[in-house]
């Protein structure tokens, strides 16, 4: 009876947490896909007048067509990889936002690159790219090429990745869903409370000894 108990609690806290964060579930699911298979889109870009042709040019009209943003900030969840359709029409995001732009520039522009992804960024590598300390190559957990993808142990320290990931799933959510999440925890702790409760017997008689 007790581990059905923990089971269902178990199940209602994390069903309550979805709900919280992601209203809508679709943008969860597809924001996994799209990390195996980022939506690159060369016609998405094409519109996109007075882009440059030096790569290091590209990346910087990027940072300034995309200025920084959390998830929460845009799209109004944690995380949501975003279409390059969907990046132009916000005034801002993230680092998934900035490399699926990035990459559909430069597949447009026939320009070499690879793809990377560590555990809190996401980032384009190109020749004669000015990495910075975030984007070292052993940084990456996986390194996307036209080979397919390579996964290798991240070399990142741990508590920067923490405390990244920390910023962009509590510091930014907005309050009224911090107050929601929080209340998944008495809530869940209530429910455990009532199915644990043995039911009353009533009717029940006992014989007297005379």
């Amino acid at each position: 009876m007790r581990k059905k108990v923990v089971a269902m609690m178990l199940i209602f806290f994390c069903l309550w947490t979805l709900f919280v964060l992601y209203p809508n579930p679709y943008r969860l699911v597809v924001s996994i896909y799209r990390t195996f298979n980022p939506p690159v889109d060369v016609a998405a870009v094409a519109l996109i007048d007075e882009v440059p042709e030096d790569p290091r040019e590209i990346e910087d009209f990027v940072l300034d067509t995309v200025p920084y943003e959390y998830n929460w900030q845009t799209y109004g969840v944690p995380f949501y990889f975003p279409t390059p359709q969907e990046v132009i029409a916000k005034d801002g995001g993230d680092c998934k936002s900035r490399f699926i732009l990035l990459a559909s520039l430069f597949e447009a522009k026939g320009i070499p690159y690879q793809q990377s992804f560590s555990l809190s960024h996401f980032w384009i590598d190109y020749e004669g790219k000015e990495s910075i300390a975030i984007e070292q190559e052993e940084n990456a957990l996986l390194r996307r090429t036209e080979e397919g993808f390579k996964v290798q142990l991240p070399q990142e320290e741990l508590r920067e990745s923490a405390e990244a990931l920390w910023e962009g799933f509590w510091i930014y959510m907005p309050l009224h869903r911090k107050i929601l999440f929080l209340l998944g925890f008495p809530m869940t702790v209530m429910i455990g409370f009532f199915m644990n409760r043995k039911p009353a017997v009533y009717g029940k008689t006992t014989k007297a000894t005379i």
